[in-house]
């Protein structure tokens, strides 16, 4: 037998293991989704922070707003998915309270800080404030998330209003949780793109 045609054989097998290796191989993205709440952004020690002070389970929903089974749901759902944070009623198991939500977009243009927020610090642009926070990734991070012609990719968090009454509108304590909250999500997703400033 000729050694010249074992040469293709093997060179496909050593490349259907690499392309194996290179999909089983634990990332930092796949490691902190498997682990935490909301793709990974949140810890559900943090994700429970911002409540109405009625207690109750801690529950995440990541919800994909017009999901049609199309060649976009296989895309990395960061950018199509709402998550909401909410708490299991002691009760009645079946109804829960909305809490928050958080989602990631990228824009052009970040909205203004509104009317009683504060800049969020940490060497990051962006605001905490009594019912919405909004922080920017940092630079590089759009190319990294596959959204190059973004000039921002942006985290929100907006409060439920039951959450505000629940705290008897104890804004400067919101706005401490809040800035908690966002800059966890900001930094775990920093870790799972590679692209901390």
């Amino acid at each position: 037998m000729n050694k010249k045609y074992l040469v293709l054989p093997a060179v496909l097998v050593l490349a259907a293991a690499v392309v194996a290796a290179v999909q089983l191989w634990p990332t930092e993205l796949k490691r902190l989704r498997e682990q935490n709440l909301c793709l990974g952004m949140l810890t559900e020690q943090t994700a429970g922070l911002l409540q109405d002070g009625k207690g109750g389970e801690v529950l995440a929903d990541e919800f994909v707003p017009n999901s049609s089974g199309s060649a976009a749901e296989q895309a990395d759902p960061v950018f199509s998915t709402i998550c909401s944070v909410s708490r299991r009623n002691a009760d009645d198991e079946k109804s829960k309270r909305l809490q928050y939500t958080l989602d990631v977009s990228s824009t052009d243009t970040p909205d203004d800080r509104p009317e009683g927020a504060t800049a969020v610090g940490n060497g990051l642009t962006g605001w905490v404030g009594p019912r919405q926070s909004e922080v920017q990734l940092p630079d590089g991070c759009q190319k990294e998330m596959r959204r190059p012609d973004a000039r921002y990719v942006t985290v929100t968090l907006k409060i439920s209003p039951v959450a505000v009454t629940g705290r008897d509108w104890d804004y400067p304590s919101l706005m401490k949780d809040s800035r908690t909250v966002i800059l966890e999500a900001v930094e775990n997703l920093t870790r799972q793109y590679d692209c901390a400033a």
